[in-house]
């Protein structure tokens, strides 16, 4: 046990890298997983997609996560059941009903890792004071980006190496690659054992006062302004992404007389690498256009620019170029451009909770409304792809920035809302 005192530089960076980690595993590696062994995309991104619902729907029991032992126990606890679920899943790759299996185990890890980030957050309000909160907040996307980095890039990339070595031993590889996460996540959870700090002080509440606040929570969340817009705003504004980002690591590793590009896991992990590295940099960019302009003169920018450029598959799968270069100079272009915009969609949900009362509550409800408006398109796109076919599909993509078109001139939002000056002044 650590004293109260110990360094958040110990624990802020791994704490929301096992936030990212297990996220990226569960709904990115898990659908190439499935695509090497031949499942259809209809298959995939229908059931892959059911796993984002732990995310969806963890502000149903976070007050269980406050009552229940502490956070610190919350956190390596989660992130153990986790190591064992994918340890779990190497296993039931040798089995004739791996699919249903794996399925069902990453659906409770999925469970463990929402929880996890219920009680990671948590933990970093209470453990660091506002300065320290101010000072670490870019070490939790700079770490969040990093897992993702290193789940969709470096094992990737290894799982194509993998499978050129073996011959495309499939269950060989992903094997390895599902053992190598279990043990990184085990020796995390070990590592938070020992470092998490120790100074949760003891709960006052009951589980009848836990639910009651949880109603208040609630109730008050439907009365905040132009709350029922901004929730048509949460599902719409990235639809386009949405609905992209199932299909877009599918198209690149389909067979081109499927209409794919054909390319292997060794391309799409180097690729998810510079592609990561440009969404880091469009993130940064994006913020420090809404600090320099504010929000509302962006809006109408940024939703075009986060819809836009996915002309660039209708493109890739009109042409089908078989220069890899090309095609990942494209992808890093659309990834930067999407990633850009999204400032823009997070800042108007700020805006929304600005003046709640329950902020972090209220943005935990808004926040898995947003993470619904990436579960439901994503669950369908792999049935609406093989009915249309790539090019058709695609083309289909532009087409879904209407219904934002329509929304956005009814969302009002304060002309110096997101400018420096805003939070100076």
């Amino acid at each position: 046990m650590m004293e109260k005192t110990t360094s958040p530089w110990k624990w802020v960076p791994s704490t929301y890298f096992m936030e990212g980690l297990p996220f990226t595993i569960i709904v990115v590696v898990s659908t190439i997983m499935y695509k090497n062994f031949g499942f259809s995309n209809k298959e995939i991104t229908f059931y892959t997609g059911w796993l984002y619902l732990p995310w969806v729907i963890k502000p149903i029991w976070a007050w269980f996560v406050d009552l229940f032992k502490t956070k610190r126990w919350w956190i390596y606890t989660t992130e153990l059941m986790v190591a064992i679920g994918v340890f779990t899943v190497s296993f039931t790759l040798h089995t004739h009903y791996f699919f249903k299996f794996s399925l069902i185990v990453f659906w409770f890890c999925a469970f463990f890792s929402s929880s996890h980030d219920i009680a990671t957050d948590g933990f970093y309000l209470m453990n660091l004071n506002d300065g320290q909160q101010s000072s670490f907040v870019g070490m939790q996307t700079l770490f969040y980006r990093s897992a993702k980095f290193f789940a969709d890039g470096v094992l990737i990339l290894l799982s194509g190496i993998l499978l050129a070595y073996t011959n495309y031993n499939l269950e060989f590889t992903w094997t390895c690659i599902m053992l190598i996460i279990s043990i990184m996540i085990s020796g995390i959870s070990i590592y938070h054992y020992y470092v998490l700090p120790d100074s949760e002080p003891p709960h006052n509440k009951n589980i009848y006062q836990g639910l009651l606040e949880i109603k208040t929570i609630f109730s008050t969340f439907f009365q905040l302004k132009q709350i029922w817009l901004i929730i048509l705003f949460a599902m719409t504004f990235r639809l386009g992404e949405n609905m992209v980002i199932k299909i877009a690591p599918l198209f690149i590793l389909d067979d081109p007389k499927n209409g794919g590009l054909g390319f292997g896991n060794t391309y799409l992990g180097f690729a998810n690498i510079f592609i990561l590295l440009a969404m880091i940099v469009a993130s940064i960019g994006g913020g420090l256009c809404i600090n320099r302009f504010g929000l509302k003169r962006c809006l109408w920018f940024m939703l075009l620019f986060v819809n836009l450029p996915h002309v660039v598959y209708i493109f890739l799968a009109y042409a089908q170029p078989s220069n890899q270069i090309l095609v990942l100079l494209l992808q890093v272009i659309e990834n930067f451009a999407t990633t850009f915009s999204l400032t823009a969609y997070t800042m108007v949900i700020f805006y929304l909770v600005k003046d709640s009362q329950y902020k972090t509550a209220h943005y935990a409800f808004i926040a898995g409304i947003m993470v619904a408006g990436v579960m439901v398109p994503s669950m369908f796109s792999g049935a609406i792809q093989q009915y249309l076919g790539f090019y058709k599909y695609f083309i289909l993509v532009i087409f879904t920035t209407i219904p934002s078109l329509c929304i956005i001139p009814f969302i009002k939002v304060e002309s110096g809302f997101g400018k420096q000056k805003h939070y100076t002044s």
